[in-house]
């Protein structure tokens, strides 16, 4: 790795500020937005913030790789690589919907060793960094210690894909059944939940890279689990992510796959 987890957390935080800025000069008002080839919204800050991020990178770690939503690129398994999500919930941010997130990885040796979160509109900002724990505006979080789902609070990303995919809309409504309370907060935010201890699961699905790195290290390093539906790693799996409290990881998991 070039460069220890605290010296690279303390890039991103920096990066996030960048970030912040451009994000919060356009929010609120008209913001100019396409609608790329998967049928996604790209906005004018989600390209300025990329740009603006990956120009501060090549002058702090030239020789570190990059990947974004906007401009691709790939993981590297040689150097450390960036990975950013300008815009997350680019839906919301279009709508002045205050829940969205710059999201800003490392990713080394194909683990996620630094993960920062920072939703400016919400005055919220979570980091970690491998070993050192988990931050929410400077303070360490932690998950909650919650061990039966009749007390679980669970999140999920939409109802697409349970409605379209064959049998989930069924196993989806167990878990309705059987849990505490369920909301569809969706995008980052849930995952911060649950690394906050505010609630103990979050799942959806059909992500790409730059969607999940970022929260990878932050429930981890809280003391969570995170995998795909099928138990696997989220940075090489099918798009799905489960992230929760550890204790209730594997009776949610079973629930959502049958």
């Amino acid at each position: 790795m070039s460069g220890d987890p605290a010296a690279l957390r303390e890039t991103a935080v920096a990066l996030a500020e960048v970030a912040d800025g451009l994000a919060m000069a356009r929010f609120g008002g008209p913001v100019p937005a396409t609608t790329k080839p998967d049928g996604s919204p790209v906005t004018a800050a989600d390209r300025e913030i990329e740009a603006a991020l990956r120009a501060e990178l090549a002058r702090a770690h030239p020789d570190h790789a990059v990947l974004g939503e906007e401009q691709g690129g790939a993981l590297d398994p040689d150097v450390p690589t960036w990975v950013i999500d300008p815009i997350d919930a680019t839906k919301n941010y279009l709508r002045g919907v205050p829940v969205f997130a710059t999201l800003i990885a490392v990713v080394v040796d194909g683990r996620a060793v630094v993960g920062v979160a920072s939703a400016p509109a919400l005055g919220e900002r979570w980091d970690a960094a491998e070993g050192l724990g988990a931050r929410r505006n400077g303070a360490t979080v932690g998950v909650s210690a919650i061990a039966e789902l009749a007390e679980a609070h669970l999140c999920h990303g939409g109802l697409t894909w349970f409605r379209d995919a064959p049998g989930a809309w069924e196993r989806l409504g167990g878990l309705v059944d059987a849990a505490w309370r369920t909301r569809g907060f969706g995008d980052f935010w849930m995952h911060l939940l649950v690394a906050g201890g505010m609630a103990e699961a979050a799942f959806e699905r059909d992500l790409s890279v730059w969607d999940l790195a970022a929260l990878l290290p932050i429930v981890t390093e809280a003391g969570g689990t995170v995998s795909t539906f099928d138990g696997g790693d989220p940075l090489a799996g099918d798009g799905s992510l489960l992230s929760s409290n550890g204790t209730l990881h594997e009776t949610v998991r079973r629930a959502l796959v049958g």
